[in-house]
């Protein structure tokens, strides 16, 4: 299957999972040749791709961030994580950190309310690792 980039000219072959194990620790590729980690098991390293994927989509121009945040994370099954983290990141991007917190305490308590199933508890906990990376990358 062959894949179009979004702001690329070239076509690329669609890839496989980036989510890998190596020497007992979890690891990611990125399109641009990194491999964030090391992570304690996979569910992290997971959280940690769909913030880095949701990062890159709300790095975008506003035209291009609405129809490129549908489709990204899909070939690594955290569409789903990328598109909850949408409302965290543009919270965050359109009226500061605090506004990102409110929001995502929100969602939350939304998600405790309607637990239906594993979705809900992966969803919240990829929230709680994105707060807590923000934490981290402003020295908190």
């Amino acid at each position: 299957m062959q894949l179009q980039r979004l702001g690329e000219d070239r076509v690329h072959p669609f890839r496989s999972k980036r989510i890998y194990r190596e020497n007992d620790a979890w690891y990611f590729d990125t399109r641009e040749g990194a491999s964030p980690g090391p992570f304690l098991d996979q569910a992290v390293a997971k959280q940690a791709l769909a913030v880095f994927l949701a990062q890159a989509c709300d790095a975008l121009p506003a035209d291009q961030r609405s129809s490129i945040s549908q489709i990204v994370g899909l070939q690594d099954d955290v569409h789903y994580l990328v598109e909850e983290l949408t409302g965290f990141f543009q919270s965050r991007r359109e009226y500061g950190d605090i506004a990102a917190y409110a929001w995502a305490n929100r969602r939350i308590a939304e998600l405790r309310r309607d637990w239906e199933t594993q979705w809900q508890k992966e969803r919240i906990d990829v929230l709680h690792y994105a707060m807590e990376s923000m934490e981290v990358d402003r020295g908190g």
